[in-house]
């Protein structure tokens, strides 16, 4: 085996290490969100039963404070679990209301598991994207039916604040998520816009000679895979048609010095000399169906 074919061999691997890694930091980008959503439960909860502690709540009503965490901890697994599954926004309305009628019966503005709705706002905003103000505003809004009218004048300008911080947060989680995800489709497109440009451009040029043309995805994936450049995979499908330096050319649009040292670089990548070599060669890669086309125009 030449080098040439060596070096095709290694682009190969290469690139299919590549596709590889590319799944795992997509399965790691979904697991960062679980990872996260379950960080945040945690120190919640951990939060609320060190409020608990220091509220004394523990010695005086011991089997009550046991159903209260079991309840606390109920909701931080059922919301780690759901990362796993895109909720719809019915479950974070559910939430928002569960959690409110849980803080009304644990002490209202002075329940100690306040934190837990903080971190349900986090998770409403990661688990349904740009819905997490939609858990907010029904928190808020099954906050004010349910615990402000029991708070006294004295305390209710207090009252006010944790549902306002709710609102604030999820508001501000769903800002920053759409921004990561804007940034997410900009820096894709900007990565495939030269690949798009120069597909269009081969399909046109193989327009230009032939009235039908096709050429199949998996061939295209294939020549890929093996280090082949768009232009170089039109190159071939020039050469697997028995097209002429100048037929090719008009095709592609450019001079027949530019296509003379394309070949030139194509034969040096596939390790062989002419345009014979060049498809048998091709053919030995499994690029044999390049280009399936219906019989060429009379000139």
């Amino acid at each position: 085996m030449t080098r040439a074919a060596l070096e095709i061999r290694w682009s190969a691997l290469r690139r299919h290490v590549i596709g590889l890694s590319e799944s795992v930091v997509s399965t790691w980008l979904a697991q960062r969100v679980q990872d996260s959503t379950a960080v945040a439960q945690l120190v919640a909860f951990l939060t609320s039963v060190i409020i608990l502690a220091i509220q004394g709540r523990f010695l005086a009503a011991t089997q009550e404070t046991s159903v209260w965490i079991g309840i606390a901890l109920g909701f931080a697994f059922l919301r780690i679990i759901t990362t796993r599954r895109k909720p719809v926004a019915t479950t974070l309305i559910l939430d928002a209301l569960g959690t409110a009628v849980f803080l009304a019966g644990t002490g209202g503005i002075d329940s100690p598991f306040y934190p837990l709705a903080l971190a349900g706002g986090w998770w409403a905003a990661l688990a349904v994207p740009g819905r997490g103000l939609t858990y907010g505003i029904t928190f808020a809004a099954s906050y004010a039916v349910l615990i402000l009218p029991a708070v006294r004048e004295p305390a209710l300008a207090a009252g006010f604040y944790q549902p306002a911080a709710i609102v604030i947060v999820t508001a501000l989680a769903d800002q920053l998520g759409a921004m990561n995800r804007r940034a997410t489709e900009l820096t894709k497109a900007a990565a495939s816009s030269v690949l798009d440009a120069e597909q269009r451009n081969m399909h046109q040029g193989l327009a230009r000679v032939l009235p039908v043309s096709h050429v199949p995805i998996h061939a295209l994936l294939t020549a890929g895979q093996l280090g082949l450049t768009a232009i170089q995979t039109e190159l071939l499908a020039y050469l697997m048609l028995g097209l002429t330096n100048l037929e090719i050319a008009d095709a592609a649009g450019v001079s027949e010095a530019a296509v003379r040292y394309r070949l030139t670089r194509l034969y040096r990548k596939l390790g062989v000399r002419g345009r014979k070599a060049a498809a048998d060669r091709a053919r030995e890669f499994g690029l044999g169906d390049l280009v399936v086309a219906s019989e060429r125009p009379a000139a």
